[in-house]
């Protein structure tokens, strides 16, 4: 019996001019349209709201995402503690 243990990968975003940016350590992308990038990221929910937002790569195992478009805000909502962990603080 193997036991995994959850790394946490290494969370970054390099935005160039406001018009492309390299995230790494994104989980999951949530959602995305022109307007707005939802992803869930090693250090917890970011929200990406801008104009012409287009993902060209996401690739899920190594953690890293490329987007083109106009970025106007970036925010971070709290990573969500693990259930157990809230349980017995």
């Amino acid at each position: 019996m193997e036991n995994k243990i959850a790394v946490k990968k290494p969370h970054s975003i390099t935005l160039e001019n406001r018009k492309r940016a390299l995230m790494t350590g994104v989980e999951k992308v949530i959602s995305s349209n022109e307007t707005a990038i939802l992803l869930e990221t090693s250090e917890g929910g970011l929200t990406v709201a801008g104009t012409g937002l287009k993902i060209n790569k996401f690739d899920a195992e190594t953690g890293q995402l490329t987007f083109e478009g106009t970025v106007n805000k970036m925010q971070y909502s709290a990573a969500k503690e693990k259930f157990i962990k809230r349980i017995f603080k």
